[in-house]
């Protein structure tokens, strides 16, 4: 069932007491490339069964600096709105690797009485909105990504140390990658920049440079290309992480607690 215009679908019939058997996961994997957010009930899923489902899609990750439910579990990622690791800025995960995740699985766990809804943008159907000058414009660009953004941010705030901004610089976790990306399985091109990781455009003078990447967030989270996502205790999301940027709603008080699974990898069809 269709949950969005742009985006979005729920899946219904899926057992998490089994491992998915093939016809089923690539029905699952083939509805992730078709609507790339999707929607699953499972309100008994534990994290072994969060695990199982992530490693049927690929190798799962020990995410770069989100806390984990610890031995054993370390690729389940737990983001508590009480301990500050709430994304509330649009974003796609991890785009400072070289090979970022290419899918989310999270997991609702506890839940605000009101707000903490989950904003989702389609870069593809982004891209295939723009203007045909604009799309010859950003040919060969490729952007700078870099996980120091997040740091300085804390800095400004007053949340991180001079120190710990330098450290995050001196780490040097960034890359560069094309603007414009085609999609491995579909062939379909996105764009593929975001407010929280992208610092620049290579080549290009400073003020060009922000002023296009203004316009690209702008443009990509217009309402069409958008699907926004309200939570209930038990969902769980599986997004395409190379075809979305996603943001938290910070609208809500009280705490908001989810698991996450991230996807290096595609499972063999």
């Amino acid at each position: 069932m269709r949950l969005g215009a742009a985006l979005g679908a729920e899946v219904r019939g899926i057992d998490f007491d089994h491992l998915l058997d093939p016809e089923t996961l690539d029905g699952v994997h083939q509805a992730l490339l078709d609507h790339q957010v999707l929607l699953v009930k499972a309100p008994t899923m534990t994290p072994d069964q969060h695990m199982a489902l992530g490693r049927q899609l690929g190798e799962i990750e020990v995410h770069a600096f989100f806390p984990n439910l610890g031995p054993g579990y370390e690729q389940v990622s737990v983001l508590d709105s009480e301990e500050g690791t709430t994304a509330s800025m649009w974003h796609t995960d991890e785009t400072f690797l070289e090979h970022p995740p290419m899918g989310t699985l999270t997991h609702a766990k506890l839940l605000p009485e009101v707000g903490g809804d989950t904003m989702f943008a389609s870069s593809t159907a982004a891209y295939a909105a723009l203007s045909a000058p604009m799309k010859r414009y950003l040919e060969g660009l490729t952007a700078v990504h870099d996980l120091s953004r997040i740091s300085e941010l804390r800095y400004r705030f007053g949340s991180a140390s001079a120190a710990d901004y330098s450290a995050a610089v001196a780490d040097e976790r960034r890359h560069a990658h094309p603007i414009v990306r085609t999609h491995p399985e579909t062939g379909a091109p996105g764009l593929f920049v975001n407010p929280t990781y992208t610092r620049h455009v290579v080549g290009l003078p400073p003020d060009e440079s922000d002023m296009l990447l203004a316009y690209l967030y702008r443009h990509t989270t217009k309402e069409p290309f958008t699907y926004r996502h309200r939570w209930e205790e038990g969902d769980l999301l599986i997004w395409d992480n190379r075809a979305t940027m996603h943001m938290v709603l910070a609208d809500f008080g009280g705490r908001r607690l989810m698991y996450r699974v991230s996807v290096v990898g595609t499972h063999e069809r």
